[in-house]
């Protein structure tokens, strides 16, 4: 895994903030769990944020919270699945 160590980042963004995005990260990614699992459809707009989230720790360096990793996986595969 990355280091999310305050050294690390520190020269581009504050660990707080890279704290937060991975806070909402995994929040966003238990609402998009939540409604594939009561089958219900999940918001695009959940979906573009999760992916977004996604991308700015990518930027960042910085590790993915477990369940966003996962539902992040899940929904490339369905993506890419005709």
């Amino acid at each position: 895994m990355n280091d999310t160590s305050s050294d690390a980042i520190a020269p581009r963004v504050s660990l707080a903030k890279v704290t937060e995005v991975q806070r909402l990260g995994s929040t966003l990614a238990a609402r998009v769990r939540y409604a594939q699992m009561v089958r219900r459809p999940i918001p695009t707009e959940q979906i573009i944020a999760l992916i977004q989230a996604a991308r700015l720790l990518v930027e960042y360096e910085a590790p993915w919270p477990p369940l966003m990793r996962q539902v992040v996986s899940d929904l490339t595969n369905v993506i890419r699945t005709p």
